[in-house]
């Protein structure tokens, strides 16, 4: 493995090269890290692995988002999640009933 340093769009970056076998048996760790990792088979390039770190606020918070929004339907509709379950569990056993007698 080794790191070099090159210019990007927004400056300068570190890149990270590394053969398959290394890029396998350390997987877990390039992942967690920010920067590109060039993967190479005999010294030449094979791929080329762009970790991506998504933004956790964000997802919580479209998380949140679509609860409130599921909560506001469910009250508009005079029902209880209980009751949506019961019904979708309902529905799936009439589709395994219709399905077994075919």
């Amino acid at each position: 493995m080794y790191t070099t340093l090159h210019k990007s769009e927004k400056g300068w970056a570190m890149s990270t090269t590394v053969g398959v076998r290394e890029f396998r048996q350390g997987l877990a760790e390039f992942i967690d890290q920010t920067e590109p990792v060039t993967i190479t088979r005999h010294g030449q390039t094979v791929g080329l692995f762009i970790p991506v770190h998504r933004d956790r606020k964000a997802d919580i918070a479209a998380y949140a988002e679509a609860a409130q929004k599921a909560n506001a339907l469910l009250e508009e509709w005079g029902t209880s999640e209980d009751e949506v379950v019961t019904e979708f569990d309902a529905l799936r056993r009439e589709d395994r009933q219709a399905e077994q007698s075919t």
